[in-house]
């Protein structure tokens, strides 16, 4: 069973002070008591919808809003130093060319599969040929084995 949150996590709804929300489902449910409140006159914030103020209060609320700084940040990069400085650009010294051609010839399963003693199976095609082909499997598998 788990645990339910204290009752300090919660946060009052703008729309319903009665109203006592998680923060996690808080913009869910503001999004749905709004339409209960239609005349209420609550503006949201322009850095955070959760924010809900009065037309009164919302200037004073913008000018000290915790989130305008991320808003900032993300409109104005070129202001703000770097976060992380960036890397370098090095060249490693190697013999190793992996653009040359392999000194080995490249892997074919059909080739591999036709010499070997490998269990192949024709797939769409007709009965007749796959009976055919099955058949001459069987020599070749005879063949092998008396190698």
């Amino acid at each position: 069973m788990s645990a339910l949150p204290n009752f300090e996590e919660y946060v009052v709804c703008p729309y319903d002070s009665s109203h006592r929300i998680l923060p996690v489902r808080l913009t869910y449910h503001l999004t749905r008591c709004a339409k209960n409140f239609p005349s209420s006159k609550l503006v949201r914030c322009p850095y955070n919808t959760t924010h809900l103020h009065s037309a009164a209060d919302i200037r004073n609320h913008v000018i000290e809003c915790p989130d305008r700084s991320t808003a900032e940040r993300f409109m104005l990069p070129d202001v703000l130093p770097p976060a992380e400085p960036r890397a370098r650009e090095f060249l490693i010294e190697s013999a190793e060319d992996w653009d040359a051609d392999p000194p080995v010839q490249t892997y074919n399963p059909a080739t591999y599969c036709e010499n070997a003693l490998v269990i192949r199976n024709l797939q769409g095609a007709q009965p007749a040929v796959r009976r055919a082909f099955r058949e001459s499997e069987r020599r070749r598998f005879r063949e092998k084995n008396q190698l």
